[in-house]
């Protein structure tokens, strides 16, 4: 425990810069491609971060880690073929390489997400639906962010390069549902590392945010 607490500053600090270094990268043309490239070494970075600082292991938050990431991969493969459930749309090649036409990655980013905003809501409240509404929204406030960043870096893109309002309430009826299956475990889940990777995430979407207002 001592041990986790003289590293635990070190180790947000260096996810910090890493983030903000790449923020900048990626708004100069002479490094965005390589910066782009280096978005899922970013991503698995700040999710093995989150499991080496994770405590209360156990095998049902293990399936639920499990069912989280396939539920929300096959939710996406339907997503991209069929239009129906986030609109139309279609992953570019910086997540990665694409199965069934999504990059896996794609659902390691909903299992980080959904983790810290699954513990942020916890220390919320007591309520077991105030957790599940609020950890849902949070995951929506950080959707909202990326979405106008992902077309900028060929995450993903829209057919008509307009984000549909459908998208939000697909993501936000899906988070309910993971949120309620994260809660529904009854048993408290510590992380120091998952608020300042929330605000980090957060605040590296925010800089494209607030540069495009700039422009």
């Amino acid at each position: 425990m001592e041990r986790s607490k003289t590293i635990i500053t070190p180790v947000i600090v260096a996810l910090a810069i890493l983030h903000e270094v790449g923020a900048v990268g990626l708004h100069l043309d002479a490094t965005k491609e390589l910066f782009q490239s280096l978005t899922p070494l970013n991503l698995l970075i700040s999710i093995g971060a989150l499991a080496i600082f994770h405590r209360q292991w156990t095998m049902n938050f293990g399936i639920f880690l499990f069912a989280t990431f396939w539920g929300t991969y096959l939710i996406e493969i339907l997503g991209v073929r069929t239009g129906a459930i986030f609109g139309e749309y279609y992953y570019g090649s910086a997540l990665g390489p694409k199965v069934g036409g999504v990059p896996p990655l794609i659902g390691l980013l909903w299992v980080m997400l959904a983790y810290c905003s699954g513990i942020i809501s916890q220390n919320l409240s007591s309520s077991f639906w105030v957790r599940v509404i609020s950890g849902a929204i949070l995951v929506v406030i950080l959707d909202f962010m990326i979405e106008p960043v992902a077309i900028e870096q060929d995450f993903w893109y829209w057919v008509g390069n307009k984000i549909p309002a459908q998208n939000y309430f697909a993501w936000l009826v899906i988070s309910i549902g993971i949120m309620f299956g994260f809660h529904s475990l009854h048993q408290e889940k510590t992380n120091p590392l998952a608020t300042p990777v929330y605000l980090i995430q957060l605040t590296f979407f925010a800089i494209f945010m607030v540069v495009r207002l700039g422009v």
